[in-house]
């Protein structure tokens, strides 16, 4: 494998070691926890893996719906898997430091992958999502639920260069349609797909990003451009009144795709 990711790596490993607490405190209240358990509770698993598992959020919804299932957590920050131990709803859930882009099972190790708002922190959410692929046993489940973006172009970069800007852990936002054609091109076939919007006020935003004092006051000033743009996709937005920016309107997709056969493709 490449090692194009390793750089974005070490800067999340920073980036979240500084910020672990904070984001623990807000980690479960972003993620939908009743539409995760939603999706997942219809659904025959043993042994689930949750990829990129933060505080272990996600983690904690299928331990809850699978009282009876192998949950392991993995994340390269072990600062926030530290600050996931310190919570008891998690004792059952094994966490493991590791790359996401180098996931430490043998193929096919389990009957579900999950990846919940993590693919925008990667380099190569190809080799994350082909790595899922690969661990999932024939006929397994792989969610993927993340920030979606509905710009494109020039558009696109300015609002992914300003997000940087607020969280250099950032990477890049993607479409709905691109988190789909990862799945399909590693042998997954997408069988349903939500959509959410939330909206976050503007300081809660900057706040759970860590964002610094100088950085949140050019992160509003560039913003307010952005506030007009609008591609007819769905996707996260500025939302702005009065001339002045008031919060995000964030834009979740959350899909679920089934490995129909043992064939999988490796990334490079």
């Amino acid at each position: 494998m490449t090692d194009g990711y390793r750089e974005q790596v070490s800067r999340n490993q920073l980036r979240f070691a500084t910020i672990a607490q904070s984001y623990a405190g807000g980690q479960a209240r972003r993620l939908d926890v009743d539409l995760l358990a939603e999706i997942i509770r219809p659904l025959d698993f043993d042994r689930a893996l949750d990829v990129a598992t933060g505080t272990a959020a996600a983690a904690a919804v299928a331990a809850k719906v699978g009282v009876r299932s192998k949950i392991v957590g993995v994340d390269s920050s072990i600062e926030m898997l530290r600050q996931a131990r310190a919570n008891s709803d998690l004792r059952a859930v094994q966490l493991i430091v590791a790359l996401v882009e180098e996931l430490p099972f043998p193929d096919g190790t389990f009957d579900l992958v999950m990846c919940t708002r993590a693919l925008h922190h990667v380099k190569r959410p190809d080799i994350v999502v082909a790595e899922m692929a690969r661990v999932v046993r024939p006929f397994g489940h792989v969610i993927v639920a993340d920030n979606v973006t509905g710009l494109s172009g020039a558009a696109h970069d300015r609002f992914e260069e300003i997000q940087r800007l607020r969280d250099p852990g950032h990477n890049s936002t993607l479409s709905e349609s691109q988190i789909i054609e990862l799945l399909r091109s590693n042998s997954l076939d997408v069988v349903e797909c939500h959509r959410t919007t939330s909206f976050r006020p503007l300081d809660e935003w900057l706040g759970d990003g860590g964002t610094g004092a100088r950085e949140a006051a050019e992160v509003r000033r560039q913003l307010l451009p952005l506030g007009q743009i609008d591609d007819g996709v769905f996707g996260t937005s500025v939302v702005t009144q009065g001339g002045e920016v008031r919060g995000i309107q964030q834009a979740m997709s959350w899909i679920r795709a089934d490995r129909s056969s043992a064939g999988k493709q490796t990334a490079s």
